[in-house]
């Protein structure tokens, strides 16, 4: 324990240090982002379950930047989701809806990013595929007609849990 808390004040002494030096160089929120990446990377667990500073096991990496758009509810039409794709609007969230759910998955973007292994599925509403475990363009909607409901289940419940909840898709008659 007394190791925890000599690390935690070498941490905390280091931070100030750099903060003197480098916060005047950047904007605040861009320096936050900077030291929260810094405490996150420190934080990461050991194999007995603890961090450094005493954090959980596996913390969910906070320096993600939130833009405005994803404070607010996101009830949105297929042809709408499309823009939040990751690619041509860069600024916008990336959601994708699973389930008729939409979630804001930008904290994945390391996977639902431009140019990354899960891109086909951003901006897009695709139960169907998720639940399949496909990756054919034909799959990507969501017809979930000769699909096991606990596999729908089990996928809704996954991006539940891991991303934010931030709307829902508009049926077809709402979007006509």
């Amino acid at each position: 324990m007394g190791i925890l808390i000599k690390v935690s004040t070498l941490f905390t002494v280091i931070t100030a240090i750099l903060a003197g030096y480098a916060k005047h160089k950047m904007p605040t929120e861009v320096w936050n982002v900077h030291v929260q990446m810094v405490q996150d990377s420190i934080t990461m667990p050991f194999k007995n379950g603890f961090s450094f500073l005493g954090g959980p096991l596996n913390p969910k990496p906070s320096y993600v930047v939130k833009t405005e758009q994803t404070k607010g509810v996101y009830d949105l039409c297929v042809n709408e989701l499309k823009e939040y794709g990751g690619v041509n609007f860069p600024e916008k969230p990336i959601l994708l809806s699973v389930g008729g759910k939409v979630f804001d998955v930008s904290e994945g973007s390391k996977f639902y990013g431009h140019g990354q292994p899960y891109n086909l599925f951003a901006g897009k509403a695709c139960t169907r595929a998720l639940s399949i475990g496909s990756l054919d363009p034909k799959d990507l909607n969501d017809d979930i007609e000769g699909v096991d409901s606990k596999a729908v289940e089990g996928q809704v419940k996954f991006y539940t849990e891991k991303y934010k909840l931030v709307g829902q898709l508009k049926t077809k008659e709402e979007c006509e």
